[in-house]
């Protein structure tokens, strides 16, 4: 079977001669590599700003072959084609072979840059409703031998080779092979050009930066966020909310708008900061934001949000806000009352306003002056955003990651799980302090002798960090412990601080087994292991006495009669 990028369907925008043409192409033979839906940014060399090919089609004995494929009934007047699909009968212009040159030269421009010797790269039309044999004459455009019909739908491997056989006599030019690696670097060269996003990675080394081949639907989820000024964004730890959020602000400061993105998290303003993104998008989390926005510069840093909510409420002149477009990341982590005077402000300005959250993260509580709760950000925004979506892919962490954290968080979403396989989450119950620190220093040396280096390994703790275990610890494995990432010493920090960022390696301390009870404590847990994209391992401290034990394991749920059935509803394997 054919190589598939992505390797499951996405969506197929409502056209059924596109499902057509990939259940068909299921039946090619393995030396086939095949992108379906196929996205494309203009690199400023051509008209075109953007495009879509539906399907790419690379053959080791052919080159590379871009199809447009169109469905309905198809007709050609007056120079136009037309589409009148079966179950509206609407009428429409349609310009495939057109989308399919600009598709071919967009990647011919790309491999140009990257390789001295270009595979051949051709382009066809499948109009699967069609039955060419019915006409003998088409425009100089639309040869026959690059159309593909109805009945090609059958022999999809024979179709394909005829519309190579038609190009290589038009242009009376030799085939050459392409090996494997050829192929492979082809797919490394096209595939990030999708669409690049950048992404936070905890690495001091060079600050590097990433790029992250984005989901088809995470790609679909932005192109319609083009069209909507005011949009909520729910994902699941691991979806890429931060991306997305990035990526939108950068779409509006390329169109010249200025845009304040705003996180919650320190260290995530720090790294969002250092990407050095276009100088028309500020850059803030509450307390940059206060700074800005409150005069009095003499506020002592603890006291800076608690003085600037109340400012913002009662003594801020609104005709002094500047930001027309917002876009906030954590969303779920600011106060309720906070977002919608912002979401008021940009509302009155006819701006854009965005907002990203995960209702599962929402491990930040506060209290009105009586003492009872505020309500949570989560649930204003569930109240008062009319446009609200979904992501559910996880593209962070591994399946087996996903699947633990499918438990802890009780996500339901049937695709969160991806195929990424890796280590399965560790959990030990240690009685003792003593064994939790020895604990941590085998996990630090499993992993240094595994070559995860330390800018990529992080401990958590669920606690603060004067009451962790670790917190007199002054290092580890005689590797220095500090709070924030610096190089030669291992980071160690909470999980509420470290929020918004992702390691490699991760460890959580602190938990109690109790605390498994408690919705904030399983919140913590949930978001600290979610940090973790490749190795995850959770040290509990088992404060529950022997003879509590049933009692515990009965509020825990169901049928728990053992610490073997707490690690399989965390989704873990238990270490003895």
């Amino acid at each position: 079977m054919a190589k598939f990028y992505p390797d499951k369907p996405g969506f197929f925008n409502g056209s059924e001669g596109e499902e057509q043409v990939y259940k068909a192409f299921q039946s090619l033979d393995s030396r086939y590599v095949v992108f379906h839906s196929f996205r494309w940014v203009g690199d400023g060399s051509r008209s075109d700003m953007e495009g879509e090919a539906d399907f790419v089609v690379f053959h080791p004995d052919y080159g590379i072959l871009v199809i447009e494929v169109k469905d309905g009934d198809i007709s050609y007047e007056n120079g136009c084609w037309y589409s009148t699909p079966r179950d509206t009968h609407q009428k429409k212009i349609i310009s495939p072979f057109l989308q399919a040159v600009s598709s071919k030269h967009r990647i011919i421009d790309e491999l140009n840059k990257h390789m001295r010797f270009v595979p051949w790269t051709f382009h066809a039309v499948w109009f699967t409703n069609f039955d060419k044999s019915q006409i003998h004459d088409y425009p100089l455009e639309a040869p026959r031998e690059i159309i593909l019909d109805t009945d090609d739908l059958s022999w999809p491997e024979e179709a394909i080779h005829k519309v190579f056989a038609f190009w290589y006599e038009q242009f009376k030019i030799r085939r050459v092979r392409l090996s494997a690696e050829d192929i492979k670097h082809c797919v490394d060269i096209l595939q990030p050009t999708i669409r690049i996003a950048q992404t936070v990675r905890t690495s001091l080394e060079g600050q590097e930066k990433e790029t992250v081949r984005l989901t088809n639907q995470q790609y679909a989820l932005l192109h319609f966020l083009q069209e909507q000024d005011m949009a909520a964004i729910h994902g699941p730890a691991g979806t890429g909310k931060t991306i997305l959020a990035v990526e939108k602000a950068k779409m509006l400061a390329n169109n010249g708008e200025d845009v304040l993105l705003l996180c919650f998290n320190e260290f995530l303003w720090e790294r969002l900061r250092n990407m050095e993104l276009n100088h028309h998008i500020t850059i803030h989390n509450e307390r940059t934001l206060a700074e800005e926005l409150m005069p009095d510069t003499t506020i002592p840093l603890k006291e800076v949000i608690s003085r600037f909510e109340v400012f913002f409420a009662e003594k801020f002149d609104d005709t002094a806000w500047k930001y027309k477009n917002v876009i906030v990341d954590e969303a779920q982590d600011f106060p309720s009352d906070v977002l919608a005077h912002i979401y008021q402000l940009v509302q009155d300005r006819g701006g854009i306003f965005y907002v990203f959250y995960d209702r599962e993260q929402s491990i930040i509580t506060r209290k009105l002056p009586d003492g009872t709760l505020k309500e949570n950000a989560s649930a204003w925004i569930d109240r008062s955003m009319d446009c609200r979506l979904v992501l559910y892919q996880n593209c962070r962490n591994t399946a087996e990651i996903s699947k633990s954290l499918s438990c802890i968080g009780k996500i339901k979403f049937k695709g969160y799980v991806n195929e990424n396989h890796g280590e399965t989450p560790m959990v030990q119950f240690c009685t003792q302090e003593k064994d939790i620190i020895s604990a941590a220093e085998s996990f630090v040396n499993q992993n240094i002798g595994a070559g995860i280096s330390l800018s990529d390994m992080v401990i958590l703790t669920t606690h603060t960090l004067k009451n962790s275990i670790l917190g007199n610890a002054g290092e580890i494995t005689k590797i220095p412990l500090a709070h924030k990432q610096e190089p030669g010493k291992l980071w160690f920090t909470t999980v509420r601080r470290f929020k918004g960022l992702e390691a490699k390696a991760v460890l959580i301390i602190d938990i109690k087994t109790s605390e498994l009870l408690d919705e904030t404590s399983r919140r913590l847990l949930y978001v600290g292991c979610s940090r973790a994209s490749a190795k995850l391992k959770v040290l509990i401290l088992d404060d529950v006495r022997r003879r509590d034990y049933p009692e515990f394991l009965a509020a825990l749920g169901p049928k728990m009669e053992r610490r073997k059935d707490i690690a399989d509803w965390l989704g873990m394997y238990l270490e003895k």
